[in-house]
């Protein structure tokens, strides 16, 4: 799934936009979908707390990035320029507050995301999981897009069952998300991450 996606949720027509966590290029793809739209609500794939760290960034913010992130931005680095934070959800904060409208966090909250993670991930798992780096440095994707690379990297980052539960639980606050801020709109506008959007797109028309 990688284009805009409409579909009618009560009596509110929803355009799915799933992007890429990084590449430059994606700020114009969210510019150009909320052109073809123009939706009087948007909402995004970020906590709470994410959205307001984005708003409040300081000039001379610095990213401090993990191993799992730089080797993420290598490997996206192949298909365009990489930028912290995602270019996408900048300029989704950017579009909605020139338009004037709601921009709603859709993904869980900083302490139920913490609650989920210690119930899901046990401390052997964490082990694996931080461990795993020096395989990933081996490994050679071979994807011909940016896409195929995300969907690759999703799959073997959350390769075990416990950070697999956390983002089906993720997938299904995003698309909740959605669903309850239909509400008071009749064009919404939802910029999602990639790695996410085919499952919230299926949880939304299966509900």
């Amino acid at each position: 799934m990688s284009g805009l996606e409409s579909m009618r949720i009560k009596w509110t027509d929803v355009h799915l936009l799933p992007v890429i966590k990084g590449l430059k290029s994606e700020a114009m793809k969210v510019q150009e979908a909320f052109e073809k739209v123009r939706p009087d609500k948007m909402v995004i794939s970020l906590s709470k707390e994410e959205l307001e760290g984005l708003r409040n960034m300081p000039d001379d913010f610095e990213p401090m990035l993990t191993r799992y992130d730089e080797m993420y931005a290598r490997g996206l680095g192949a298909f365009g320029e990489v930028a912290i934070p995602p270019p996408c959800y900048v300029a989704a904060v950017e579009i909605a507050d020139r338009a004037g409208i709601p921009l709603v966090p859709v993904d869980l909250e900083e302490e139920a995301y913490t609650e989920l993670y210690c119930a899901a991930v046990d401390g052997y798992t964490l082990f694996r999981h931080s461990t795993r780096t020096w395989l990933l440095k081996r490994r050679n994707f071979r994807s011909k897009t940016a896409e195929e690379f995300v969907k690759a990297w999703d799959s073997t980052v959350n390769k075990f069952e416990g950070f697999q539960r956390i983002e089906k639980e993720r997938a299904a606050s995003i698309a909740m998300g959605i669903e309850a801020n239909t509400s008071g709109s009749k064009i919404l506008l939802a910029v999602v991450e990639f790695e996410r959007a085919g499952e919230v797109s299926e949880r939304l028309r299966r509900e």
